[in-house]
């Protein structure tokens, strides 16, 4: 066997190699989202419906299964007596915990100057997207939020 030969086969092999490494988590990393499978709904109470008031803003803490930390903070706006929008705390640019001001009616990220409005919609700072909000229902007269609705980690 020529030494040309042997070294075609061996710069293939090698190319082979770095290909497989390479590209193999990286198609797995494409795929993941389109094969991995969406927890249940995992309804957990907030509170009775009553202690909502319209119009305002109230903040609470959830208990979120098999996570760390198991609780998390979140902001109710009850838009009416049936209506409630729930914010998850964490701010959508790096997830530092948003702050409510109740007098001018933002939400602001103490990390980086992030605001967000009353609708948890971005009007200033880096963030670009709104603030994560949790599936709702009311169910024997309390607000229920399914924790899984949101991204892991907010």
């Amino acid at each position: 066997m020529e030494r040309r030969v042997i070294l075609k086969w061996a710069v293939r092999g090698i190319g082979a190699t770095t290909a497989a490494a390479v590209g193999g988590p990286a198609i797995a990393a494409l795929v993941s989202p389109v094969v991995r499978e969406r927890r249940a709904a995992a309804w957990r109470a907030i509170g009775p419906i009553e202690r909502f008031e319209a119009g305002k803003m109230h903040d609470a803490v959830v208990e979120v299964p098999d996570a760390t930390p198991a609780e998390r903070g979140v902001y109710i706006w009850a838009e009416s007596t049936e209506r409630f929008i729930v914010f998850s705390r964490a701010c959508t640019d790096l997830a530092c915990p948003v702050q409510w001001d109740s007098g001018s009616e933002w939400f602001f990220c103490p990390c980086h100057g992030g605001i967000f409005n009353r609708e948890g919609e971005p009007v200033a700072g880096p963030p670009a997207y709104p603030l994560y909000r949790y599936a709702t229902r009311i169910r024997d007269g309390k607000l229920e939020v399914d924790v899984f609705s949101v991204p892991p980690l907010t």
